[in-house]
């Protein structure tokens, strides 16, 4: 980046002085030499380590290191380019407008360059795709489980606000720089907030350490109690602030062999779950009546056009399980009977506890558990579902057909189940329309959307999807489903819940367990549940009845009894039945939370160092900049070293070893110009890497049997060697080119993807 010379005329332009005349003296607002601001770059280069160090704190919330280096590149472009326009210019605006440009220009050749004039300059498109991406971002925060993986729409989250963050550093160190206090601890508050037990010390007190050297810069002894007065509040206040705050929940660990993890939002991993080889046992129950119920994790209510989300609340005793409210729109006309099941959890683990819908009591569940007020879903903040054991009381509602014909307004419920995204594609709407447009009424709609779905012409598949590209529940993946007509129960439900909406019909989707299979143990009807029995499925909403399940997957779950009009008009109705059912009780209160205000800005002064004849700042501007390009060459290859060294120290410590061997030998191959997809199998994989390395066939094969025997095989299998991992990678850097091996060292391509913004990463 060439740096363009700036020069000034020794005196005013169009002016002379007169011959026997002396020159007036120059008025105040002669420009004068430019001022040295003393220490402006130890403060700028102090100032970025310390944010850095408060950005590595996000390192409990994100997985990976691609997020980190992003968000320190754009730190130190804000931070240099505003320093040094401020050696070089007089208008105190300038290096702030230079600063943001750069930072804008940046986040333009990152993410929205096919957007942007020359690839470069921003036009309304661009900021429209930031907006996109920063939507996303959120989406993406409010779907996945802790560790989060750093998404591109995350990445550009925090790309851009490390812009923001800098340009506020940058000002507070012209200002007053106790007032990098601000951007410090935005940093630094960000990983408390969401779940304070995860927040790792160690870059708290560096950054605080950070803070308080930057303070001493140009002080004199005589404030340090003064400055270590600052810095303990800044340390202090990271996390004493979120204690106000509403905290986020943090999925419990996976801590079951062959179990399953539920998450903030069940129907992530689901696709994976179903697909996991062995079953394991996840719920056991009985029920008064020994017939099946289907269990309900999670309610998703929330449809952005990428994916379904739960619309959560924070923590409440107000909503104690011990009594339910009435379901939404069910009335007392409705024929229901009470039924009671008793429940024990095995082989999951989370903070959603399976329950029918629509339940009126729990009891027996240790822990903290609070209802939903969307689904009546039962969710705890701080315990866990494994091994539970608790009785619950629900309901079982039978309409009559004439009830569910009569049910076509929707005016009692809110239009967020109607919500749909704008740029829905055109195949949803059509086929909707050709399937069940012609309908008289909702229910006989939703039937034919049921019967449409489980005809011939759809496929239950798990694979197809994954293999075909079209695996998820956003509108566009639901288009695709509905031309290959191949999917499993989270595309069945989301394209009927999604078609639903298309035809006026409110919906959402469930996510939980089908009833399982019965056995007889001691005369008694015993329904085992195992995670292969994890289901998504739609439920529409019908005025004066409420929420209504159906079953669009084929050949998956028990079809409602009310999918049968003939059948539904046989049964008796008993209204005396449908009174005195569940007791009242008073509706939930949305919580909401609060919003919380910064410190303001306090004008401060601040004076710079008196001009210095004959001091050039040019040689210490180059190795400034010759340091920080040094560090930035540097830097991959040392994120990619501790990566490295975490996973080699994870297998020599017995913690996953098959996963962390397999991952480092994927990344190895991916630094080394291979292909390397997270859908190949160790064993695929093997087999491609032996057809290359013919002569470590032998090694590569007893690799691969090791990591299948350690992820796979007894416990008191032969562990995984270091040794062996170590021999493959060597293998792996010994079939390229040395200029190969080189940029796998201080380039590594898989951990700079996302460093280069590819969404496929």
């Amino acid at each position: 980046m060439a740096l363009t010379e700036l020069r000034r005329p020794a005196s005013p332009a169009g002016r002379t002085v007169p011959t026997g005349r002396t020159a007036p003296t120059e008025p105040a607002r002669s420009r004068g030499p430019l001022p040295i601001r003393e220490y402006a770059w130890r403060r700028m280069l102090l100032l970025a380590v310390t944010m850095l160090l408060a950005l590595a704190g996000f390192h409990v919330v994100l997985s990976e290191v691609s997020w980190w280096i992003v968000g320190a590149l754009f730190i130190l472009l804000v931070l240099v380019t505003t320093t040094l326009v401020r050696q070089f210019s007089r208008p105190a605006w300038l290096p702030t407008v230079a600063g943001a440009a750069v930072g804008l220009v940046g986040l333009t050749v990152g993410y929205a360059a096919d957007t942007a004039l020359l690839g470069i300059i921003p036009s309304p498109e661009t900021l429209a795709r930031f907006g996109r991406l920063t939507s996303e971002a959120w989406g993406e925060i409010a779907v996945q489980t802790i560790p989060a993986s750093p998404e591109v729409s995350i990445v550009f989250l925090i790309a851009s606000s490390c812009v923001v963050l800098a340009l506020v550093g940058d000002l507070t160190l012209r200002i007053a720089p106790a007032l990098t206090a601000l951007p410090i601890l935005t940093l630094l508050v960000v990983p408390v907030a969401v779940h304070p037990d995860i927040a790792d010390a160690l870059w708290y007190v560096l950054a605080g350490v950070g803070y308080l050297a930057l303070l001493r810069i140009g002080r004199r002894r005589t404030s340090a109690p003064s400055v270590i007065v600052l810095g303990a509040v800044i340390v202090l206040g990271s996390f004493l602030v979120p204690s106000v705050l509403p905290s986020v929940e943090q999925s419990a660990d996976q801590t079951a062999s062959g179990g399953v993890a539920t998450g903030v939002n069940p129907l992530i991993n689901l696709g994976d779950d179903l697909r996991r080889g062995a079953p394991v046992t996840a719920v056991t129950y009985t029920t008064s009546t020994d017939q099946g119920m289907y269990l309900r994790l999670a309610t998703l209510d929330d449809f952005d056009g990428r994916s379904w989300s739960p619309t959560l609340i924070a923590p409440t005793t107000r909503n104690s399980i011990a009594r339910f409210p009435e379901p939404a729109g069910l009335t007392s006309a409705v024929a229901r009977k009470r039924v009671s099941a008793s429940v024990e959890v095995g082989g999951i683990q989370g903070r959603w506890l399976p329950v029918p819908y629509p339940a009126s009591k729990v009891s027996g569940a240790d822990g903290n558990w609070f209802w939903e007020p969307e689904g009546l879903s039962v969710r705890s903040a701080d315990s866990n579902v494994g091994g539970q054991k608790y009785t619950v009381d629900f309901l079982a509602v039978k309409p009559d057909l004439a009830q569910l014909r009569a049910a076509n307004t929707s005016a009692d419920v809110s239009k967020s189940y109607l919500s749909l995204p704008a740029e829905l594609p055109q195949i949803i709407r059509d086929t909707a329309q050709q399937v069940a447009g012609s309908a008289g009424t909702n229910y006989d709609k939703a039937l034919a959307l049921q019967d449409y779905f489980r005809s011939s012409l759809f496929t239950y598949s798990t694979t197809a999807p994954v293999a075909q590209g079209y695996d998820g529940t956003g509108a566009d993946v639901v288009a695709e489903f509905l031309q290959k007509k191949a999917g499993y129960c989270v595309h069945f439900a989301s394209a009927m819940a999604i078609m639903a909406r298309a035809l006026g019909i409110p919906s959402r989707v469930a996510v939980g367990f089908q009833p399982g299979q019965p056995s007889l143990q001691d005369g008694t009807t015993v329904f085992t549940v195992s995670t292969h029995d994890l289901h998504a499925w739609p439920e529409l909403y019908f005025a004066g009845i409420g929420w209504l399940r159906f079953e669009p997957t084929p050949g998956r779950g028990e079809l409602p009894d009310y999918s049968d009009p003939a059948a539904v008009d046989q049964q008796p109705t008993d209204s005396g039945t449908a009174a005195a059912t569940s007791e009242p009780s008073a509706s939930p209160v949305p919580s909401s939370a609060a919003g919380r205000d910064l410190p303001t800005d306090q004008a401060g002064s601040t004076s710079t160092g008196a001009a210095r004849g004959g001091v050039d700042p040019v040689p210490i501007v180059l190795l400034s900049l010759l340091g920080i390009l040094l560090a930035g060459a540097l830097t991959p290859a040392a994120a990619r070293t501790v990566v490295r060294w975490r996973r080699e120290r994870a297998i020599a410590d017995g913690r996953d070893p098959a996963a962390n061997a397999w991952a480092e030998v994927r990344d190895t191959a991916r630094d080394h110009g291979w292909l390397a997809p997270d859908t190949e199998t160790a064993r695929e994989f093997a087999a491609r890497l032996s057809m290359v390395l013919a002569e470590d066939g032998d090694r590569i094969a007893g690799f691969r049997g090791r990591v299948e025997s350690s992820a796979y095989g007894r416990p008191d299998a032969a562990p995984l060697r270091l040794h062996e991992l170590r021999a493959i990678r060597r293998a792996i850097a010994g079939s390229v080119a040395p200029r190969e091996r080189l940029r796998a060292v201080f380039l590594p391509a898989s951990l700079l993807a996302r460093v280069r913004f590819d969404p496929d990463a």
